[in-house]
Order: structure tokens, then C-alpha cells, then sequence
């Protein structure tokens, strides 16, 4: 075990033994530690199958009025039978932050993550600052992804400036990319989020422009809008729509968001387990030719399709069935919004539940179900995934 770790043990163990009488003056500490079964099958002739764990924990440690440091850190992030060495697999530190809580203003610098738009159209976790108006309700910040001495720095800069209401709130972010001296690409984006009674109406629309990492131009045009209907207090009943212009062009790429994608968006999959976005993730929808080539082998899906845009329709249901069990589906329709004579559409079909075993402990189950409509190869056109997952939140 290296010297390393070894230190972050003997202090988290110092720091849990510390909490019965500091917690409530200067130190709380949270997290998860999950377990988790996954089955893939891609192709109809292959599959994969496995398990994996991750213990997460978090601290917020109270320095003085306005003042505060906060970390995450997971340990044995990693999958069973890894035959790694044991306490240095799968340990990372996700953020180590410091907070400084003015009453006109907020500042945050460290490991930190930041993001805008209901897409997460901006979405990046990394070392910067991040600044906070009170009074006018902006937000802006800066990540360096990569100092690079002698050469262009790359680095992520936003601002979001919010407008709330009563049953409306909207923002309009601004936000660049810039890596070395070839990558320079803008974003322009609005959304907004209103209830009326028992509806709830949300929509994006994102504009990015400038120059991609390879000299040639960076593009992208693509539209969200989600309806949701809350039936009864239990059951919640919506559609969403989804549009990105795709490019044929050598000289285009398309964009669908800036940042290193910390958390990722898979909303195709995403209806309320723990396990969307994860192992079993169709990643973001408005490139749908690049989220296909993720799950489907490069023989039947040429690697060259990319950038294609997407027109999506996605129907979905959620029910709280009782105190203790929620269930969750899902139906989507998607085609490419430019045809590259390779695929013509994919149906995505998702249903899911969770279930409380005990306080503060979870399970969660959910299959996916794929069908593409490609014309490469009729005996593999489908992938079905699957997984379960034992939560235990601190």
C-alpha cells in the first residue's frame, strides 16, 4: 500500500473517530458505497458480464464563519476479480475545494465541478475557480484543463446569468473552449423551466461555433424540450423532444457540449435508478451516430459516422408505487438528423425500479433494450443491457 494512501486512511479514521464531537461545529462527512451486477449483450453473439463497487466519501470541514473546505474521495472504484494490488485500484479524489461565502458574493477555487444548462451543455470537473454575484444573479468560471508551459493553455470559461420567479426560472450562459492553438470554440445557450399547476415545461436551445481541434470548423445547432404531467402524487407522465443538425462536411465537427463531460448525460436511459449513465450508458443523444458507435462494434457501424445530429421523441413514465418501491419506462424513436446511408433509426426501450431493503439501503435494477434499424448487417442489429445495484447512502 503506498505511503500515500496509507496517510488518507489514518486521517479519514482520525476524522470519523473526530465526528461525535466536532460535527456539529466544524466537520460532517457523508457518502455511498455501492455494489453493483452488470450483463452486456452488443451483438446477440457475445456477452459481457461482471461486477463492480466504489465506496464514496465526502467532507465539508466549517473553518470559520464563511469559510469552509470541501473533498470527495472514492475508494476500490473498480471491478471484482481485477487482480489489482489491493487499496490502489480505483482511488481518486474528485474535489478538494475551498469556499469563501461573502455577503455580496461567493468564491469557490480548488478540485471543483462546474456546469450549466438543463443538458449539462457545459459540464466539467477540474481544478479553477468559480464566482458567484448575490445581488445580480451570475455565475462564471474558470477551469485550466492543461498548463502547457511554452504552448497554448487549454482551459473551460463560462458565465450563467439566471432570472427567477415564482413559476418560472430562465438562464442564458455564454461559455468557451480553447485548447492549444488549433481548438477555439464558443457556446451560446437558453433555457428555461415553467409550471403551470400540474404541468412542467422545460427547453434548451445551444449554438456552438469557432474552430475545431483539427483547423476545421466547430458547429452545432440542437434543441431540447421536455412536458412533464404529474398525473397523481404518485405517477409523473411526460414527452421530450430532442434535435441537433448533423454535417457531412470533412471540414465540420459537431459539438454537443463543452467540458471533459464529468458527469455525463444520458437521458435516453435515465428513469430515476442509479444506474444510467454508468456501465450500461447510451452517452448523449445529439450525436447519434457517435453514441451508437459506442455500443455497437466498429464492423457494423462505420467509424467514420459521426457528427450526424438526432431527431428524438421520448415517452416516459415514473410511479411511486409505495413508501418503499418506485418504478420507471421508457420509450424513445431517434434518427440521425443527416443520413449517412448507414443507419436509418434506433428504438430504445427502458424500464427500471427501485426498492428501500432498509433505512438509508437500496436496490436498483433496470434493462435496456436497443433496436437499430442499420443496413450493414441484419444479424446484429440489437443490444439488450442489464444491471443491479445495492446502495447504501451515509
Amino acid at each position: 500500500m503506498s505511503r500515500f494512501l496509507k496517510v488518507m486512511i489514518v486521517l479519514l479514521a482520525i476524522a470519523a473517530m473526530a465526528t461525535p464531537v466536532m460535527a456539529e461545529d466544524m466537520l460532517s462527512l457523508g457518502g455511498q458505497m455501492r455494489v453493483r451486477g452488470w450483463y452486456q449483450d452488443h451483438d446477440l453473439d457475445s456477452t459481457n458480464s461482471f461486477i463492480d463497487q466504489r465506496l464514496r466519501i465526502g467532507g465539508k470541514l466549517s473553518v470559520a464563519e464563511g469559510v469552509s473546505i470541501t473533498f470527495r474521495t472514492d475508494f476500490s472504484e473498480q471491478s471484482w476479480g481485477s487482480n489489482a494490488p489491493y487499496g490502489r485500484t480505483g482511488w481518486q479524489l474528485d474535489r478538494s475545494h475551498l469556499d469563501l461565502d461573502f455577503s455580496a458574493f461567493h468564491l469557490r477555487a480548488g478540485q471543483l465541478y462546474a456546469g450549466y444548462g438543463l443538458t449539462q451543455v457545459v459540464n466539467s470537473e477540474s481544478t479553477g475557480a468559480k464566482f458567484d454575484l448575490k445581488a445580480i444573479p451570475l455565475s462564471v468560471f474558470f477551469i485550466l484543463n492543461d498548463d502547457n508551459d511554452e504552448d497554448s493553455d487549454a482551459y473551460l470559461y463560462a458565465a450563467n446569468y439566471a432570472l427567477k420567479a415564482d413559476a418560472f426560472n430562465a438562464n442564458f450562459i455564454a461559455a468557451g473552449q480553447k485548447d492549444g492553438g488549433l481548438e477555439d470554440v464558443m457556446l451560446f445557450s437558453a433555457d428555461m423551466t415553467m409550471n403551470i399547476d400540474a404541468v412542467k415545461v422545460s427547453a434548451e436551445l445551444d449554438y456552438f461555433t469557432g474552430d475545431d481541434a483539427d483547423g476545421g470548423d466547430a458547429i452545432g445547432t440542437q434543441f431540447f424540450a421536455d412536458v412533464a404531467f404529474a398525473a397523481s402524487e404518485a405517477m409523473t407522465v411526460g414527452g421530450q423532444f430532442y434535435y441537433a443538425k448533423g454535417t457531412d462536411e470533412n471540414d465540420e465537427t459537431q459539438y454537443t457540449y463543452l467540458g471533459n463531460d464529468f458527469n455525463g448525460y444520458d437521458p435516453f436511459m435515465d428513469i430515476g435508478t442509479g444506474l444510467s449513465n454508468e456501465q450500461n450508458n447510451f452517452n448523449r443523444p445529439f450525436d447519434l451516430g457517435t453514441a451508437l458507435l459506442n455500443n455497437f462494434d466498429s464492423d457494423i457501424l462505420d467509424g467514420d459516422v459521426v457528427s450526424t445530429g438526432v431527431m428524438a421523441a421520448r415517452l416516459y413514465v415514473n410511479s411511486k408505487v409505495s413508501d418503499a418501491l418506485a418504478l420507471g419506462g421508457a420509450f424513445t424513436y431517434a434518427e440521425p438528423d443527416e443520413d449517412f446511408g448507414v443507419f436509418d433509426s434506433a428504438m430504445f426501450y427502458t424500464v427500471g425500479m427501485t426498492y428501500a431493503l432498509m433505512s438509508n439501503t437500496s436496490i436498483h435494477a433496470q434493462v435496456e433494450y436497443v433496436d437499430l434499424d442499420q443496413d450493414l448487417d441484419d444479424d446484429v442489429s440489437s443490444f439488450i443491457l442489464g444491471g443491479v445495484g445495492l446502495f447504501v447512502n451515509f
